[in-house]
């Protein structure tokens, strides 16, 4: 993968961390569980994005080889 293509996969891993991240937190914000829920939703992002994107750069890698 080329250093373009991996910016733009972590943009992307990042994004889709964050709105999955946000979602989350806003369920367990509503049921009730406002430090939960809170927690989860700044921490999306961040671990999220960084899941997704060493998944997408293992299977990357497994393909090339």
């Amino acid at each position: 993968m080329n250093a373009a293509k991996l910016i733009v996969v972590w943009i992307a891993c990042v994004l889709v961390g964050a709105l999955v991240g946000w979602l989350i937190g806003t369920l367990l914000w509503r049921m009730g569980f406002e430090l939960i829920g809170s927690a989860v939703t700044l921490v999306g992002a961040g671990l999220g994005g960084i899941i997704v994107f060493l998944a997408i750069l293992r299977w990357s890698e497994e393909r090339g080889g």
